[in-house]
């Protein structure tokens, strides 16, 4: 058998130019895709040069063992997934993509077999189709492995970058800043206001803080232990603070909690605290 299997490895390797051009004969056109028909040259030169490379790798678990294939399979993957994802390829696509893919090959495994000199027997044709089909698996398991975990990290990336644009302490002078505070406040947007207020007090240097609810819709519980939390943490590393901007509805809202603002410095308009600091 192993005689055999040599001889379809190289079969493979011979005809993989000739396998994607069946290959890529079976794409239809999608819009933003790299696999369209209707992609731009450069990058179908690109992914019909990454398909034939990928129809040669696959064609080394032939002669691999399991360990073998394994790194080969990994190391393609972590490669192609990127392009992907920088492409914006979906994981649908892909996925379709391997089905096509796994048809042209058994459409030339069944070639080789037709033509070639050897005696190929049924228990070859199964041998053949469980380490291909096998490698065929672990390339979308890492794929899809890897594809997301770029996505993740993505995601993670763009999260802390929007989460530090939605909590920005501008500098009115050397030594006041504002934190305008615009939207909903959950419990881990909560905990990232008060750790991004106390560092960047701390970097810029002030001594006195404005802390705007004017486009804060709702103040629940939760909210105003919170920002309390904020003001206390704020006065131990010698920070003063002032509320500003609660609206009306809010401020309803609020005795009708029971939240009481009695010990915090409130103010009803920006002017009157800049007036009042001598900014």
């Amino acid at each position: 058998m192993a005689d055999k299997t040599r001889a379809l490895y190289e079969y493979i390797v011979e005809h993989a130019t000739e396998m994607t051009k069946d290959w890529r004969s079976w794409q239809a056109v999608k819009i933003g895709s790299d696999y369209s028909a209707e992609a731009p040259l450069e990058t179908v030169k690109k992914i019909d040069e990454q398909n034939t490379q990928y129809i040669r790798t696959v064609a080394k678990s032939l002669l691999q063992t399991e360990e073998e294939m394994k790194e080969t399979i990994s190391n393609w993957t972590k490669q192609t997934s990127a392009d992907r994802v920088k492409s914006r390829t979906s994981l649908v696509e892909v996925q379709r993509n391997l089905g096509v893919f796994r048809k042209v090959y058994w459409k030339h495994i069944k070639l080789f077999s037709e033509k070639a000199d050897q005696n190929i027997e049924v228990k070859d044709i199964f041998h053949w189709q469980e380490t291909i089909d096998y490698t065929l698996d672990y390339v979308m398991e890492t794929f899809t492995e890897n594809f997301m975990d770029i996505l993740l990290n993505r995601l993670s990336a763009q999260s802390s970058l929007i989460k530090e644009l939605s909590t920005p302490v501008i500098p009115l002078s050397s030594e006041v800043g504002l934190l305008p505070l615009i939207g909903d406040i959950d419990t881990e947007r909560a905990k990232y206001i008060l750790e991004y207020t106390l560092q960047q007090s701390v970097k810029l240097e002030i001594s006195h803080l404005i802390i705007d609810l004017s486009g804060v819709v709702m103040v629940d519980t939760m909210v105003a232990h919170q920002i309390f939390q904020v003001m206390s943490s704020l006065q131990l590393i010698g920070v003063q603070s002032t509320l500003l901007g609660i609206r009306p509805e809010v401020a309803q809202t609020a005795v009708q909690l029971g939240i009481d603002f009695k010990n915090i410095n409130t103010e009803n308009s920006l002017k009157k605290v800049i007036k009042k600091l001598n900014i």
